[in-house]
């Protein structure tokens, strides 16, 4: 295709509704333009005013119309044309043609169905020469890439992500989008958490407030150990904010995501906070933000503030997707990782290869975090960042002694009435936790503790969907269970139950499983709990009379888990359980002197393995040869599932067959809908029905999007054990 007047068409045809292809062009330039401003990649100023200029020409076609429900494919005329007008910059940038080519998709390398594409773009005479030209120019670009040194490989990739958000931005008309760092200093921290201390009804701690705000001064990366309660948010806030740099807060759990954000909306602003994580669409849905407009900057990292998830923070460095949205954001970033010791081998390793090689070209600041971090893994930070500031506050953990627990010998499906009889003994309000360490015994625990204070006359029962209330002379008691086998929709609303219990001063009793280590911010008077490896232990205690410095009573029963003997799956270890068992005896009641002794015992058993790192960072290499740092990655390969084995077992969302004929409506009504925003909303809808469950529960069937699978499920247990389809 030649055109006589490519001006006049440029600025008399229109690329978007209501919008000149010229003005689209425009646009491109000057958002990208500011991006490039604000990284540090102006070098890359030519580069991208030819990919601005040449990504949308295919769209002058005259089959093409901004009108039509469905136009053909633009890209590769693109190409052609840049490839017939502008030879010689294609020669001097030859990633140019690969990033037109593919700008509406993943960046996957150039296969012979692309360069068919291109050459039937091309007049008939020209086609044979077009498609030698194009071949020549592939191998070219291959062996470009290969030759590439990896920073200007990144800093190119990183500059057509920045184009391509410039693009996405243009073409919704958010044109007013200005890319800010936080805007927030020490002395606004200070006044915020005093102001959060004073509406909490808590006494401020002066000494660790300073030494907390003091933190700002600290320019390398820093490790810092503290007790549970003392304040590490604040410390991390305090650290990144005097950087000046955008922050990405990476948190173990969905849970703690959820709060955490409400609670950085009110120091930051809520234009300047974005969530990004696989419900984000869902919970953006909950607060009404139906243009999805924060969700979108959230997802690309575009936002001053991210908090994020560790998986989500991997899979961007390991070039899943359009990685390439996300990843220049994290330039120049301040990067705090908390709950560092939640993250299993794969995470760390994973992580650890990656800030190796961008910490350096990002010029990255990273602030990790542990209420236990164990020596092996303080190391493990030392030897990968070199220089590195600590904070360990031993002093704080040896005046500290919030726990004291009693050893049950028994297990905890023995004790149930025990349990009962202490609870209706104890002060009102009372909160109890009673934890166990799979998802089948919590709901065994459960089903007992409702039928047995059900039972009894003085107990007058209310059964709810969730659980159940009880109403005694002394006040109401609610009864609930949360673990990882809920749909999202129901684990929201537990959760949402669980906090209004706790604003309003009720009395309750959550049956949980290790998703309390790091999810909820509660405070719990007391806690029974199955015997674990002791770093799971020192979390869980995290969880009662959390702010207070001591207890002078017992307010912890741990039992041990008669199962581990005989189950084929169990989350733990069972050398790890029983010699924290024995240890254990040692420590009970008043033998245990402060919150230290326990950090040291567990700091005796952790352990990293080497052999494993190894593993990780061949395959990892594998990974650097297949994408060059530079193409997409699929992870739906067995070679991905190797790398990406992130939990001891692989979990797959499924949706259960009691929601089927819901969600094949929304699935229905998703089909027929035309606006992208809409089918995001619908789409979104139907992952509240999704449960995560493990592949060697269920027969999963081959199928396209979330399975439905047919598993007992109801809102009160979750996801049983009890169907045809479980192995």
């Amino acid at each position: 295709m030649m055109l006589k007047d490519l001006e006049k068409e440029i600025w008399s045809k229109e690329s978007h509704e209501r919008k000149k292809l010229g003005e689209h062009i425009n646009e491109c330039k000057k958002l990208t333009e500011e991006f490039l401003k604000f990284y540090n990649l102006t070098k890359y100023k030519e580069f991208i005013e030819l990919l601005c200029h040449y990504h949308d020409l295919g769209k002058l076609k005259d089959s093409w119309n901004v009108k039509n429900r469905h136009n053909p494919p633009h890209s590769p005329l693109s190409c052609l044309m840049l490839f017939n007008m502008d030879r010689e910059k294609l020669e001097k940038y030859p990633l140019l043609g690969l990033f037109i080519l593919k700008h509406h998709g993943n960046l996957t390398r150039i296969e012979d169905g692309d360069i068919i594409r291109i050459k039937n773009e091309a007049p008939e005479n020209e086609k044979e020469q077009v498609d030698n030209d194009l071949r020549n120019w592939r191998r070219n670009l291959y062996k470009y890439v290969s030759n590439l040194d990896t920073t200007l490989k990144v800093d190119l990739t990183d500059t057509y992500g920045l184009f391509k958000f410039a693009d996405i931005l243009s073409a919704n008309n958010l044109t007013n989008y200005t890319i800010t760092n936080p805007n927030k200093n020490v002395e606004d921290l200070k006044s915020w958490i005093l102001e959060k201390i004073q509406k909490k009804g808590l006494k401020v701690r002066n000494r660790d407030l300073q030494t907390q705000l003091n933190l700002s001064k600290i320019n390398t990366n820093l490790l810092i150990r503290a007790p549970t309660g003392w304040g590490k948010t604040v410390a991390s806030l305090s650290y990144a904010v005097s950087k000046g740099s955008r922050i990405i807060y990476v948190l173990p759990t969905i849970t703690s995501i959820k709060s955490f954000y409400d609670d950085l909306c009110t120091f930051f602003g809520k234009e300047n906070v974005g969530e990004f994580f696989y419900y984000a669409d869902v919970e953006a849905i909950k607060r009404d933000e139906s243009d999805f407009r924060e969700l979108v900057f959230a997802s690309y990292f575009a936002q001053p503030v991210i908090i994020t998830t560790l998986d989500q923070l991997l899979l961007t460095f390991l070039q899943v997707g359009k990685y390439f949205l996300k990843r220049p954001h994290l330039r120049g970033s301040v990067i705090i990782l908390d709950e560092v010791h939640t993250f299993s081998q794969n995470m760390l390793y994973i992580l650890s290869y990656f800030l190796e090689r961008f910490s350096r070209i990002y010029g990255l600041k990273i602030c990790v975090m542990s209420a236990t971090f164990p020596s092996v893994l303080k190391d493990h930070f030392e030897k990968l960042f070199g220089k590195v500031e600590k904070l360990w506050l031993n002093e704080e953990f040896k005046s500290r002694r919030r726990v004291m627990f009693r050893v049950v010998e028994k297990d905890i499906l023995d004790i149930i009435e025990n349990i009962i009889e202490f609870y209706r003994s104890s002060k009102k309000p009372f909160r109890m936790a009673i934890v166990c360490n799979t998802v089948e015994k919590s709901q065994k625990v459960f089903e007992k503790l409702l039928k047995s204070m059900s039972a009894k006359e003085s107990y007058s029962c209310d059964t709810k969907n969730y659980g159940a209330s009880f109403h005694l002379a002394d006040g109401n008691i609610y009864l609930d269970l949360l673990h990882s086998r809920y749909i999202y929709k129901h684990r929201c609303e537990k959760e949402d139950r669980i906090n209004n219990w706790i604003r309003n001063g009720e009395s309750f009793i959550l049956v949980a499983t290790q998703v309390i280590e790091v999810s909820l911010d509660i405070s719990f008077d007391f806690m029974i709990t199955e015997c674990a490896p002791l770093e799971s232990l020192v979390q869980r205690f995290g969880r009662v009379n959390r702010y207070r410095d001591k207890t002078e009573e017992i307010n912890v029963w741990i039992t041990f888990p008669s199962e581990i003997n005989i189950k084929k799956r169990y989350p733990y270890d069972k050398r790890d359980v029983t010699n924290t068992w024995n240890l254990l005896k040692d420590l009970e009641g008043d033998k245990l002197m402060d919150e230290l002794q326990l950090i040291e015992e567990s700091d005796k058993v952790a352990n990293l393995s080497r052999v494993k790192q190894k593993e990780i960072y061949n395959l990892l290499e594998t990974w650097s040869e297949n994408t060059n740092f530079l193409y997409s990655w699929r992870v739906d390969d067995e070679f991905a599932q190797r790398l990406l084995k992130f939990r001891e077992e692989f979990t797959r969302l499924v949706i259960p067959s009691i929601y089927r004929d819901r969600v094949e409506k929304l699935y229905k009504k998703m089909r027929k809908e035309v606006s992208y925003a809409q089918k995001r909303k619908i789409f979104a809808e139907i992952k509240e029905y999704t449960v995560p469950i493990p592949i060697w529960m269920i027969k999963i069937p081959v199928e396209e999007g979330f399975p439905i699978v047919k598993v007992f499920y109801d809102e009160k247990y979750g996801v049983r054990k009890e169907a045809n389809n479980i192995i």
